[in-house]
């Protein structure tokens, strides 16, 4: 099962190009979600960031890769699903949480909140007759 989240942040680290087994690029990042809040005397602050751990896959990958670097604010819509795996050492079962955008659903682009940005279009893959 899986639920769609929304969220803009800033990314904790420059997006990482990794490739599937079947050899298919994804990007794999952090997305670091600051909410201020008021204290009792009424002065604003920064709680403690939620981190978002998050995997891009088809075009969107590759355009995330080579536009956003670390600290850049993006926002994500996607699926978050929890993943899980063995752990190497005590074969334990381990989890996840991961929001996945690919090209079936899901949206990944740069926060103009207070950055601005210019759009350059990417060349389009050749159809398959």
């Amino acid at each position: 099962m899986s639920t769609t989240i929304t969220f803009a942040g800033n990314l904790a680290e420059a997006p990482e190009l990794l490739y599937t087994r079947e050899n298919k690029a994804f990007v794999s990042c952090r997305v670091l979600v600051n909410r201020c809040v008021q204290n009792d005397e009424g002065e604003w602050g920064n709680d403690e960031p939620t981190a978002h751990n998050v995997k891009i896959f088809g075009s969107a990958a590759t355009h995330v890769h080579d536009s956003c670097g670390s600290g850049d604010p993006i926002f994500v819509h996607g699926l978050e699903r929890t993943e899980s795996w063995p752990d190497k050492e005590t074969g334990e079962k381990r989890t996840k949480d991961v929001v996945v955008v690919d090209n079936r659903f899901g949206e990944v682009g740069v926060s103009l909140k207070y950055v601005s940005a210019r759009i350059e279009r990417a060349a389009r893959p050749a159809q398959a007759s």
